[in-house]
């Protein structure tokens, strides 16, 4: 079954370091894009979500947001060690150079603890210790957001079937009227030799000339093949899981556009170009709706 392109999931992991959070939200695009933004700036994970995203996702804009969250009890904070060493030594250099420019005021424990080295934070946050836990609410949000497109998809796929219902029908008909078509023409040339000429004796060759010659220019019966063809190839790949079936089913919804211009192109009958005009425009609104397939 064919898939939507647009869609949402989002899904959360519990780990040592915090609640870590995945959102993916997908939208059409013709290729695959991903656009992502791990949190605390770990960039360097990029590569590893979209090889996540790649063996789910074939087409579609993605955008990837992962976020973590302090559990009940976290400080959020690495280990944390003052360097009292490095403080006593930059005490008694600031009190050194003050005594010596004879400077006024009081060094606080503020002034100390934002001197370089005294404050040391060390995280235990890495990369390669965060990403297992990432991957899974990674994979999670994957599909959650798989499950939103099939379901989306269906939906496209119930609309594409009802278009192209309409369309075998309006089909069914052009045929109909195509069969009538050469006879109407025959007996209102033969009515109009009559009221032109009616003493006249009528040339029964010439008639059938111009009768031939009718039938071959808005010879439509080609084309009412090709065109069926085409719907039945769309149903066929509606049913299957095709990896971008989107772009199979735009190039045959351009055929049968094709096939739906040609055919009012040679018939001259105001039934034929009629069914041409609900052809188009059910043909046009499956093309609209297949930006959305995968």
């Amino acid at each position: 079954m064919i898939r939507s392109m647009t869609g949402f999931g989002k899904a959360s992991e519990k780990s040592p370091y915090g609640k870590i959070t995945a959102e993916v939200k997908t939208l059409n695009h013709k290729s695959l894009s991903v656009n992502c933004a791990p949190f605390n700036g770990f960039f360097l994970l990029e590569e590893k979500v979209k090889g996540v995203l790649e063996q789910k996702l074939s087409r579609g804009k993605v955008f990837v947001k992962i976020t973590r969250e302090n559990m009940p009890g976290q400080s959020g904070h690495g280990n944390i060690r003052v360097n009292e060493d490095a403080a006593e030594e930059y005490l008694k250099k600031i009190r050194k150079m003050q005594r010596k420019l004879k400077l006024p005021g009081d060094v606080t424990v503020n002034d100390v603890i934002h001197l370089s080295g005294v404050v040391e934070v060390s995280s235990e946050k890495k990369e390669d210790k965060l990403w297992p836990y990432m991957k899974k609410a990674l994979a999670a949000a994957v599909k959650k957001l798989v499950d939103f497109r099939k379901k989306e998809g269906k939906r496209l796929a119930a609309d594409f079937k009802r278009r192209l219902t309409r369309i075998g029908k309006k089909v069914r008909e052009v045929k109909k009227y195509e069969k009538q078509c050469v006879a109407d023409y025959r007996a209102r040339l033969d009515a109009s030799i009559k009221d032109i000429a009616p003493r006249a004796e009528l040339d029964k060759g010439r008639l059938e000339a111009e009768v031939a010659l009718f039938a071959r220019n808005c010879d439509i019966a080609e084309e009412i093949t090709r065109l069926e063809g085409h719907v039945t190839a769309f149903r066929e790949v509606l049913t299957r899981s095709e990896s971008e079936a989107g772009k199979k089913l735009d190039f045959m919804a351009q055929e049968m556009q094709r096939e739906a211009n040609t055919i009012g192109s040679k018939s001259s009958d105001f039934r034929i170009s009629e069914c041409v005009i609900e052809l188009k425009s059910q043909i046009e609104k499956i093309r609209e709706q297949i930006r959305n397939v995968e």
